[in-house]
């Protein structure tokens, strides 16, 4: 087994809490909702567990058959970024709709009053 320097381990724990901190920040200042904190804190959270627990991220690759658990860690980095990115782009397209929706209602109300 392969251990992880001290160094390293301190240091991806060290970005870990300041990132979960930043992101509890903009959360408390509504600049993002709680579902993005939770998508966003895996970006931390997910390099830090791989970096605790290495015999559980060895046992993954091997349950896996995968042969670095490094593919492993960014491999689960990469579907936390298509969630994301599908769940903008969910919010995009509604937001979108409703902008399209209103453009619509407000040239309505403004023929309207022209013809009063």
């Amino acid at each position: 087994m392969n251990e992880t320097s001290l160094e390293t381990t301190v240091l991806i724990l060290l970005f870990a809490a300041w990132y979960l901190v930043l992101m509890a920040r903009k959360t408390a200042r509504r600049q993002i909702d709680l579902y993005d904190l939770a998508m966003l804190s895996t970006v931390a959270v997910i390099p830090a567990f791989f970096v605790l627990f290495p015999d559980t991220t060895l046992a993954i690759t091997q349950i896996t058959g995968v042969a670095f658990p490094f593919v492993i860690l960014f491999g689960a980095l990469l579907a936390v970024l298509f969630l994301f990115m599908h769940r903008l782009t969910i919010k995009l397209h509604r937001l979108e709709s409703d902008n399209r929706m209103l453009i619509q209602e407000l040239s309505i109300l403004r023929q309207s009053q022209q013809q009063d």
